[in-house]
């Protein structure tokens, strides 16, 4: 059980981590690609826009990713298990 829930928990740190990361990156960029083409919004509308905007695609994203991160090192952790104790012929 408790080896299942770390796996869990790293999925979820990946989850959270694409979200956030996607929100961050949307909160720095939409406000200076919106002063460099001059959109005319205020930057703390063109933040929150990015936020909102990237976060959301990292929602979408990260689920996925996660479950491939996550099923990657699963597999590695056992090969690497595998070639320290080949089985017994």
């Amino acid at each position: 059980m408790k080896k299942r829930l770390h796996w869990a928990w790293y999925s979820a740190a990946w989850i959270f981590g694409l979200v956030a990361g996607g929100a961050l990156v949307g909160a720095t960029v939409f406000p200076l690609f919106g002063l460099i083409f001059e959109t005319g919004r205020s930057p703390t509308e063109l933040a929150f826009n990015g936020v909102k905007t990237l976060g959301f695609y990292g929602f979408i994203w990260a689920p996925g990713v996660a479950l491939v991160v996550t099923v990657k090192r699963e597999y590695e952790a056992r090969a690497r298990l595998r070639s320290e104790n080949p089985p017994a012929r």
